[in-house]
């Protein structure tokens, strides 16, 4: 496979959808929330702890065995992956479901578990799925992966928003969920309508046992990470607290979701096919890895300047959160984006035991942190844990990374500094006209929304006037 010629495209489809797709959530969260209570977000957040969890606690790494198997295209394989699949997925909707009563006895609500009954039914749904998408992927064909995406982002967007106008409330957030894994998994066979070969093959059940024993442990270590807020802010601090906060999160975090899953869709399969030419993958961890934060970089120091303004204009002062919250939470997000960079690498050598380890240590120090700073400072406190433990799993990640692909340190610094440098030069610019804006008695919406749209304008600027520099000094 010409990896020059497949790259380009593999990379168009994903970030084409991972803009629709997220652009179509954003959008309806901004609505959402002038129709919506903080404490239906938070309802629902509250829910996804049981359903995030036991998701993570049962994943067998079943697409990331299929994209990084030589057998990827054997039918015999696929159904051996569709059957484990498929059974997991009918078990975890089942318990979920059966887990609703101690949903409402944790978070003291009983009106909770209904909504765990409806968020059980996605698990079913994506348990389904067609291991065809995955295999196309492996040979960086992303088309169906990229339209089983949108599918999924239109058919969330469409009920949340029509169960919001009937006054359905959390109830509404819930039924979308499940409509995006219901809409991903139908989008994923109608495209690719392949038969799968569903007799036992012990060479594939040994091949996916060897792959799910490697990776056991990290999607369950990601996932209760994730839903620390929950557990933490929902029972301290109440529902909706916690619903701000995620939104605060889902803001913050909006430019490396759009970003991250596209280099990881690709570079996976891409890095599987470089593992045995050191040099190559190297070079390849390193672009990446610059690339991606030289996109995401300034966009988050933008937002960490501008604070509580960026909340409050885009879903309304109730949603502005204390000082503060907003600046660690895309602080955070940039180690995170960092830390993500690793993540492809490792899974695509066929290393994610080195992941699994950065997400140990990334949730032990949440929790060492997580609780006295949120007791002490509230959610500010909580967002400031959030940062510092992205911070020890960035630099654990790019220490494995490198070490794994023989990279010196010079090569690593080189590789962070453009985006270092970006992010300074956005940041100060965005300080300097803010200022200007308090002392003229300006500071509100308007002058917010032009700030984010400067600073977007910058970002643009600055990283196509690097790229013409680095091509100059060629």
């Amino acid at each position: 496979m010409n990896l020059r010629a497949t790259l380009p495209t593999a990379i168009a489809w994903q970030l084409a959808a991972r803009i629709v797709e997220r652009g179509l959530r954003f959008g309806s969260s901004v609505i959402l929330a002038r129709v919506l209570a903080p404490e239906d977000f938070g309802a629902l957040a509250a829910v996804l702890v049981v359903a995030g969890m036991a998701e993570a606690l049962t994943a067998l790494g079943i697409d990331q065995a299929i994209a990084q198997s030589a057998r990827a295209s054997d039918a015999k394989f696929l159904g051996t992956a569709f059957r484990m699949s498929a059974f997991r997925g009918v078990a975890l909707a089942l318990a979920i479901f059966l887990s609703a009563p101690l949903v409402g006895w944790y978070f003291e609500r009983d009106d909770l578990d209904n909504l765990v009954r409806v968020v059980a039914i996605a698990s079913l749904c994506t348990g389904l799925a067609n291991p065809w998408v995955q295999s196309e992927r492996r040979a960086l064909r992303l088309q169906p992966l990229s339209i089983s995406m949108i599918a999924a982002g239109l058919a969330q967007v469409a009920v949340a928003l029509f169960g919001a106008s009937m006054g359905l409330g959390a109830i509404a957030l819930a039924f979308a969920y499940v409509a995006a894994a219901f809409a991903g998994t139908l989008a994923g066979w109608v495209m690719l309508p392949r038969r799968l070969d569903l007799g036992r093959d012990e060479a594939s059940v040994q091949e996916l046992r060897g792959f799910i024993g490697r990776a056991a442990g990290i999607p369950f270590l990601i996932a209760l990470f994730l839903q620390m807020p929950a557990l933490v802010l929902g029972r301290a601090t109440g529902l909706g607290e916690l619903g701000i906060f995620t939104l605060a999160q889902r803001l913050t975090s909006l430019p490396g979701e759009i970003a991250l899953p596209v280099f990881g869709s690709v570079l996976t399969p891409a890095y599987a096919q470089l593992r045995d030419d050191l040099n190559k993958l190297r070079r390849a961890w390193l672009l990446a890895m610059m690339a991606v934060l030289v996109l995401i970089a300034p966009a988050a120091a933008t937002v960490a300047v501008l604070d509580g303004r960026v909340a409050a204009l885009v879903y309304g002062e109730a949603y502005a959160g204390p000082n503060g919250l907003i600046a660690l939470l895309a602080l955070g997000s940039l180690f995170s984006v960092a830390t993500s960079c690793c993540g492809p690498l490792f899974w695509g050598v066929g290393r994610p035991d080195l992941d699994r380890i950065a997400m140990a240590v990334r949730l032990g120090a949440l929790v060492a942190l997580a609780l006295p700073a949120t007791t002490a400072f509230g959610a500010v406190g909580f967002a400031a844990a959030f940062a510092g433990a992205h911070f020890v799993a960035m630099a654990a990640s790019i220490a494995f990374a490198a070490r794994l692909t023989r990279a010196s340190f010079g090569a690593v610094v080189r590789a962070l500094f453009p985006a270092l440098g970006l992010a300074a030069i956005v940041a100060g610019l965005t300080h300097l006209m803010l200022r200007i804006a308090i002392a003229r008695g300006q500071d509100g919406p308007w002058m917010t929304t032009v700030i984010l749209a400067f600073g977007a304008w910058a970002m643009i600027a600055l990283g196509f006037g690097l790229r013409r520099a680095r091509r100059a000094a060629r």
